[in-house]
């Protein structure tokens, strides 16, 4: 008897061991976060990923979302589309988020938006630019301006200077590159700019036969919408060959600073984060960032962070933190400045932004105009 009741006691510590922790996991708020933390990409999903933790860390110093934590489940896609993808399956079905953070890049982005979509989990990519991310997904959100608007914005700005000859190097094996170059071409013939066209894949490194081909082209302006890592292999060869048209480039450039600040120098590329703008918001922020990583943020970091102050505006205006679809309205009501600027979403839940553009010199990225 008595090993009968030692046994029944256990039986119901276990349960309200049990019962105690579903009802802490009630005071939780659970956002899955993606993106690429190792591989090619890896300084993207990294920055994006931190500037988003940093935000988290601060909401929940404060006292979180009306009471409840922000937990996040983090995740690395390695920048590969079916690692997203399976990674966010898990955080679906398993460990039951609440709302998804992610993906970085435009790819995985892609993939798992419909999914997102289907699950009814609000999603909000911090960085991914491709324009179909968010078309036609009422679930779906994007803190940074897509492929098409800084594509347009850079043509504009280019016959803004006066150029009139611009040759575009494309990478077809990237939704990102192809997005930014399409749009930049349509554009820049409106605004009666001659342009030429050369293209890559994704596995080319040498890239002296094409440069040399450009060369004989004598552009001014030589538009490159890519990453930094494959940019820089590109300008290495570019100075070798002697190759001296202004390079301009989307906001993928950011992180070109790193490694090839030098060949870059005098490059001017879209973006939506200066670290020498005078803005009290863009301080506070890179001095917090600093403070917790101990090096200096760029843009992708920004994004992220920007991505979470969304996240605490919306959740603070929702009374029923369990419904999916009173987050999803929350969000697109959002209206206010971030460090990236002032945004508001437009119809397709995509923001509307000034264009930061920024120089490298002497190997930093500075304020050049806002456009």
């Amino acid at each position: 008897m008595k090993k009968i009741l030692f046994l029944v006691s256990l039986l119901a510590l276990f349960v309200l061991s049990c019962g105690a922790k579903a009802s802490k996991d009630k005071n939780v708020i659970k956002v899955g976060v993606i993106g690429a933390l190792t591989g090619n990409v890896a300084q993207y999903g990294t920055s994006t990923i931190n500037g988003f933790k940093l935000k988290v860390k601060e909401i929940n110093a404060a006292g979180g979302i009306n009471g409840k934590k922000i937990e996040i489940v983090e995740a690395d896609s390695k920048g590969d589309v079916q690692e997203a993808i399976n990674a966010f399956k898990k955080m679906v079905s398993q460990d039951k988020i609440d709302i998804f953070v992610g993906e970085v890049t435009s790819g995985p982005s892609l993939a798992i938006a419909p999914l997102a979509q289907q699950a009814k989990i609000p999603m909000i990519t911090a960085t991914g630019t491709a324009f179909d991310i968010t078309k036609g997904k009422d679930y779906v959100f994007r803190t940074t301006f897509t492929d098409p608007y800084q594509g347009v914005v850079v043509a504009k700005y280019t016959k803004s200077k006066g150029r009139k000859n611009v040759t575009v190097l494309t990478n077809t094996g990237s939704d990102y590159s192809v997005g930014l170059a399409n749009a930049f071409k349509e554009q820049a013939k409106k605004e009666g700019i001659q342009v030429k066209e050369e293209q890559y894949t994704a596995d080319d490194k040498d890239f002296r036969a094409l440069l040399t081909k450009v060369k004989g082209y004598n552009p001014e302006v030589i538009f490159v919408p890519d990453y930094y890592n494959t940019i820089g292999l590109i300008l290495t060869q570019a100075k070798e060959l002697g190759i001296n048209a202004q390079f301009m480039g989307g906001d993928g450039w950011d992180g070109i600073q790193t490694n090839f600040g030098k060949v870059a120098n005098g490059a001017v590329f879209a973006s939506q984060f200066a670290p020498d703008d005078p803005d009290q918001n863009v301080q506070k922020f890179i001095a917090a960032y600093k403070n917790e990583y101990k090096i200096d943020p760029i843009i992708f970091a920004a994004l992220g962070y920007d991505t979470g102050t969304i996240l605490e505006t919306a959740l603070k205006n929702v009374s029923d933190l369990s419904s999916k679809d009173a987050i999803r309205e929350a969000i697109k009501k959002f209206d206010g400045t971030l460090v990236t600027g002032s945004l508001k979403f437009d119809a397709e839940r995509n923001p509307e932004k000034k264009v930061t553009f920024i120089e490298v010199k002497d190997g930093k990225l500075t304020l050049k105009e806002k456009f």
